[in-house]
């Protein structure tokens, strides 16, 4: 561990659980403060572990950023896995590893929160490093895998078990017994630490498929978030395996491999549950075994959740729950489509809304073998419908669609709405005509505010936010590219650092929009809060049009201030972007004729979602005969 990890003055407030304007007062006050290291007067860095001390001297290191230390003192070494995995195993027996003074100083806190919280926390702050992979499976998801092969008891095994977060909630739901397997090192490390209290817990280091370490288990239940699309799991060692007992998996099925190995580590009757993606239920290379699965009653339910249920990937996700046939029947198959959870961000959803949605109609149907029919949400199917040439799995295949109801009257005033739009549209563009080219004198918005004429401004670190919050509305950067009304209030703390934004605030995505414009939104009311991956522009009026610097910055999608990340985002430094230099007079003028632009801009795209919307509903009307036309 290098002892060498520096800290902002914003990140000490949020050590401490005070606000910045604390942060200053100490470092007038007490003359045995430490000394900043680097960065500029405004903005002074220092060492991580020198503060630590001061704070813990103090009794101002708040037990509740024991995580957030810790992190602090982990996040730039190369080997965070096995940090992490030595800081869950000293939470448990402190004497057992060794680590460096900085984290020992932070462990030795004596605060209140979970160990397994603290590991929680510092594995997803890893892993959401690797925004294309999705490598632990949120406590929310486990949970809800968990109750659903509820009842627990006896033992429980997962073969890809990764930091433990079934296993542990499987402890907690009454396992006797936790077996597990991960083929990550510093990944099992972390899963020993956080079940090996449980009497007979065991974790096998090693890869579950090529090299089996519980050959002959025969668990109560098995619960498994395997890794998605790996091609090189063994196709062409394990083609003869004994596992595949409901047919070889293709080289590009991976997860038939492992609900197999699931299956065939499960007791005759036992409960499965597995987290598959969405095209697992569909890929015209798993038929067969999809097929086999029905046929031999393994199967009995799929449950769909909404896309983007999770942060770390777009993927789809279904749930699967299996059992290993017994010598009763086939039964019927429970098809339960989520989809009308729909979060409105990527790991956004309301996870216990959803879970007692998909709970209360799986216990229904496992107990007594039905369901209460849902058109679009659920419905329990006999095999023989499902084994047809493609052997279909996906819900919204299989359930009926909910009845079409049209609101004539809000259809009409729909109609109004956007004829209205329509026919404001003219009055909003301006008469041009050719102009005179003069050369012109241009600067940057970075030469600008180093003039005094704006101040740039970022939210620094994270904001907790929520639909249910108490605080301000807060503006993302999603907002503004879309150009929808902001959703999400705050629902932290009060901080000194959160931006407060002023009407006549300009603000900037650090993202260009899907079509690769740049979008702008200047602010009109002080209720809004800016959010992340936003740049905000604060300029002096006397100086400066809000509305012409906001045009200007439209008119720069093709300007060097924009530049292509290696995965193909759009970025944008607003920095970069060249404004003319005119006078305010003239800079007013063009101004009003940008906000007028801008206006028509967002009054066509209102337009043409009313249009659509529209077009939607006259259609299915018309095709269930619902409405017809006015003669």
């Amino acid at each position: 561990m290098v002892d060498t990890a520096l800290i902002t003055a914003a990140e000490i407030a949020r050590l401490a659980g005070v606000g910045r304007a604390a942060v200053s007062n100490w470092r007038r006050r007490h003359m045995d403060f430490p000394e900043a290291v680097s960065g500029p007067a405004g903005t002074p860095t220092f060492r991580l572990d020198e503060v630590e001390r001061w704070l813990r001297a103090r009794g101002k290191l708040s037990d509740v950023a024991r995580a957030d230390a810790l992190w602090r003192a982990v996040e730039s070494e190369p080997n965070v896995l096995e940090l992490i995995a030595d800081i869950a195993i000293a939470l448990r027996e402190p004497a057992a590893v060794h680590l460096s003074d900085p984290i020992r100083d932070v462990l030795n806190q004596g605060a209140d929160d979970s160990p397994d919280d603290i590991v929680d926390s510092l594995c997803v702050r890893t892993f959401e490093r690797q925004q294309r992979q999705h490598l632990v499976t949120p406590v929310e998801l486990a949970k809800l895998m968990i109750d659903l092969a509820a009842p627990i008891s006896g033992t429980v095994f997962d073969p890809a078990c990764g930091s433990g977060n079934l296993l542990r909630l499987a402890a907690s739901a009454g396992a006797e017994r936790l077996l597990g397997q991960e083929i990550n090192e510093p990944l099992a490390r972390i899963t020993c630490a956080r079940v090996g209290a449980t009497d007979g817990a065991h974790i096998v280091v090693g890869d579950a498929l090529r090299s089996d370490a519980f050959v002959d288990l025969r668990a109560d239940v098995v619960v498994c978030d395997p890794p998605f699309g790996d091609r090189d799991w063994g196709h062409e060692e394990l083609a003869l395996d004994p596992r595949w007992e409901y047919g070889v998996p293709p080289k590009g099925e991976p997860e038939f491999a492992w609900v197999q190995h699931c299956l065939a580590h499960v007791k005759p009757g036992g409960t499965v549950v597995v987290a598959l993606p969405a095209s697992v239920a569909s890929r015209r290379s798993g038929r067969s075994i999809r097929r086999t699965l029905l046929q031999r009653g393994a199967l009995r339910a799929v449950a769909a959740l909404p896309a983007g249920v999770l942060m770390s990937t777009g993927i789809p996700i279904h749930l699967w729950v299996l059992r290993r046939p017994d010598a009763g029947r086939a039964g019927s198959v429970l098809l339960v489509d989520l989809g009308h959870h729909q979060p409105p961000r990527r790991g956004g959803v309301e996870w216990r809304t959803l879970g007692d949605d998909l709970l209360a109609t799986w216990r229904e149907f496992r107990d007594t073998g039905a369901v209460t029919e849902v058109p679009g949400q659920c419905r329990a199917v006999e095999p023989i419908e499902l084994l047809d040439e493609d052997v279909d799995l996906a819900p919204a295949r299989h359930l009926p669609q909910p009845p079409v109801v049209v609101d004539v009257a809000e259809l009409k005033r729909t109609r109004e709405r956007m004829a209205c739009s329509l026919g404001e549209l003219d009055a909003l563009l301006p008469d041009v005509r050719a102009a005179v080219r003069h050369s012109r004198v241009s600067t940057t918005i970075n030469d600008l505010a180093r003039a005094g004429a704006l101040v740039l401004h970022q939210q620094v670190g994270p904001l907790d936010t929520a639909e249910d919050g108490t605080g301000p509305l807060v503006l993302t950067g999603r907002d503004v590219t879309s150009g929808q009304a902001p959703n999400v209030r705050y629902a932290g703390t009060d901080r000194d650092d959160l931006l407060r934004l002023r009407p006549g605030d300009l603000v900037v995505p650090l993202l260009a929009a899907g079509d690769g414009l740049l979008r702008t939104w200047v602010i009109e009311n002080d209720d809004l809060l800016l959010g992340p991956n936003l740049q905000l522009i604060r300029v002096d009026g006397s100086r400066l049009d809000v509305h012409f610097l906001a045009g200007q910055i439209r008119a720069a999608t093709k300007s060097r201030a924009v530049g292509t990340t290696a995965s193909g985002v759009r970025r944008v430094d607003a920095r970069r972007i060249e404004i003319p230099v005119l006078d305010l007079d003239r800079q007013r003028q063009l101004g009003t004729v940008f906000r007028r632009l801008e206006a028509f801009d967002q009054d066509l795209r209102m337009a043409s979602d009313l249009g659509i919307h529209l077009t939607v509903r006259l259609t299915e009307g018309l095709a269930a005969g619902m409405v017809e036309p006015d003669e």
